[in-house]
């Protein structure tokens, strides 16, 4: 019995002493962090950057092995990145969910760790905040054109501070996953590698021209996808479309397309993009 006690606090020694190790790489990571936001200050980049955030899951996820959940491996690293993108530059969340708040708010909570989320009535109040935000709020609304409330046409402006899609939530997803959402934020996302955008084509509400044709239009000027939802807004149709690929508001297939077609489509107005999610074991 004591040979077996000696050999239960040697391994409980052996975890006192992983942990300490885990503690002092998060250190060293903090420093090296710091480090990166001194060199971003300088070069005039931004904290956020969902498509390396992306590219870091996919990496360790991929990497992962052994009876450890590689969800709860996705689930920490976002508390990790989250808490070491405010050290950088503080955030807030501005969430709207009419129909599933709870659930949107713990896909927020997951995602954004301890940072403060502020609940709005209207997905219009949301994307206010977060346009009056100077970069210091980014918000959590339900997946454009799903079972919840249609918001999406609130992104079909212009200016290029506009709020946009820059992610997909949950990122690393089980089977479990109740809800799915976006992080809409007031910059353009990167190109991860392995991407999908939202594009906003704008038609005359006399224009008669089908969905099929629509996205014929666009295959032609090389933007693969489907349109996913259409909505009258005065005079004009917006069509939702969603594109395989990352997507900029200066692609030259844009200039393509509204060159061709013009007399059909008045707008082609990029919405965002994200990095598509990845598939993880729960337990």
């Amino acid at each position: 019995m004591s040979e077996q006690k000696n050999d239960l606090d040697d391994l409980r020694r052996e975890i006192d002493e992983i942990d300490d190790r885990l503690q002092d790489l998060l250190i060293l990571r903090t420093d090296v962090v710091q480090r990166i936001a001194a060199f971003k200050r300088g070069a005039g980049g931004g904290a956020m950057r969902p498509e390396r955030e992306a590219n870091i899951l996919r990496r360790l996820i991929g990497r992962h092995r052994g009876p450890f959940p590689a969800v709860v491996v996705g689930r920490i690293w976002r508390e990790i990145i989250a808490a070491l993108t405010h050290t950088q530059a503080p955030f807030a969340v501005a969430l709207h969910s009419l129909h599933r708040p709870l659930d949107h708010f713990d896909l927020a909570r997951n995602h954004f760790g301890a940072s403060r989320i502020d609940i709005y009535d209207t997905p219009g109040q949301a994307l206010r905040a977060i346009a009056e935000g100077a970069g210091q709020v980014v918000g959590v609304l339900p997946l454009p054109a799903g079972d919840d409330e249609v918001w999406w046409p609130l992104l079909a402006a212009t200016d290029a501070a506009r709020p946009r899609i820059v992610a997909r939530l949950p990122f690393a997803r089980d089977a479990q996953a109740p809800v799915e959402g976006v992080v809409v934020a007031p910059f353009e996302p990167g190109a991860s590698g392995d991407d999908a955008a939202y594009l906003i084509i704008v038609t005359g509400d006399g224009t008669e021209i089908s969905r099929g044709r629509l996205t014929d239009r666009l295959a032609a000027a090389g933007l693969i996808g489907q349109c996913i939802d259409s909505r009258q807004r005065g005079g004009d149709v917006l069509h939702l479309f969603e594109i395989d690929g990352a997507l900029e508001d200066h692609d030259p297939r844009l200039k393509t397309l509204l060159a061709n077609h013009g007399e059909e489509i008045l707008q082609a107005i990029v919405a965002g993009g994200y990095a598509r999610p990845i598939e993880v074991r729960h337990y």
